[in-house]
């Protein structure tokens, strides 16, 4: 937006822009100058010539080494190329101007555009190799991520990349891997108005990651124990009806995993093993279709060699 306002005794118009939350006077669009050369970045953008943007930052760059006005350039030049598709291209610039300005005006601009960058990485977007290439970039937007968590991690968008890695896992069936980051998630930022949705998310990742009765019950158990911490601090959750099913669902599946363990030592002719966990499935886990069958084998147990099924 640009405003024009006049003074008299100047009789001259002074172009004002919005910049940075801020009215500020607009530099003339000349050569010459670095902030006029700036100006001719700018408009080059405003008027979509990407191509001729970027090779206009390159030029400055050389013209003007030591210039603060640097760190705009940067962000101009990762912009434009994000605008004509180039995304790691534009990747490259926003890590120019974050390794020399950490801290700048335009660090968190360039954070956010990095954010948008693996987004894009993430949802199939291709990364140009060698300008002839285009080849999957899923792991490289993980990595972006990645370095945003390790290198900012106080800041906004560490909080919404780790988020994003934890999502990318749990839609990808990585399930350990999102039920860990999930976890990271809730231990660096506890006070995030997310953490709600993490907590659930967390326990949803293990509950997935569980994979049957012939492997480790561990995400099953922690499952259950944080369905049930969640239901007991939010009680009135929309998700409640689910996870009140989901509980039932780990019952059954934890009664399955006695019952099996009950029909192995059957097989093998351990009787009295084997009617030590049918007994375990009915008392523990009553209301399940495993107990009712637990209840038949005890009875055929008793019948056959006069173990006490009670």
């Amino acid at each position: 937006m640009i405003l024009f306002t006049s003074y008299p005794a100047l009789q001259a118009k002074i172009k004002l822009i919005r910049r940075g939350g801020k009215w500020v006077r607009q530099s003339p669009a000349v050569r010459g100058t670095a902030s006029g050369e700036v100006e001719i970045i700018r408009q080059y953008i405003a008027r979509k010539k990407y191509r001729i943007a970027i090779k206009e930052a390159k030029k400055f760059l050389k013209r003007y080494p030591a210039s603060p006005l640097r760190e705009e350039v940067y962000y101009l030049a990762g912009k434009a190329n994000l605008a004509r598709g180039h995304y790691w291209a534009g990747y490259k610039w926003f890590e120019r101007l974050l390794s020399q300005f950490p801290s700048g005006a335009f660090s968190d601009r360039a954070l956010d555009k990095e954010i948008e960058i693996a987004r894009a990485f993430l949802a199939g977007k291709k990364r140009r190799l060698w300008k002839i290439f285009h080849i999957p970039a899923k792991q490289d937007g993980i990595d972006i991520l990645e370095r945003i968590c390790q290198r900012f991690p106080q800041s906004p968008q560490a909080e919404i990349a780790t988020l994003m890695i934890a999502e990318h896992y749990a839609n990808s069936g990585r399930w350990s891997l999102a039920a860990e980051r999930y976890d990271e998630f809730l231990r660096l930022y506890p006070h995030s108005p997310r953490v709600k949705e993490v907590e659930l998310s967390a326990a949803d990742a293990l509950y997935h990651s569980y994979s049957g009765h012939l492997r480790d019950e561990t995400p099953l158990i922690e499952a259950e124990q944080r369905y049930k911490n969640f239901i007991a601090r939010y009680p009135k959750d929309r998700h409640a009806e689910m996870i009140r099913k989901r509980l039932f669902q780990i019952r059954s599946a934890r009664a399955e995993r006695l019952y099996i363990t009950a029909k192995f030592y059957r097989r093998i002719h351990k009787d009295k093993a084997a009617a030590y966990y049918f007994r375990k499935t009915l008392e523990e886990y009553p209301h399940t279709t495993w107990a009712r069958k637990a209840r038949a084998e005890l009875a055929k147990i008793s019948r056959e060699i006069g173990v006490d099924n009670k």
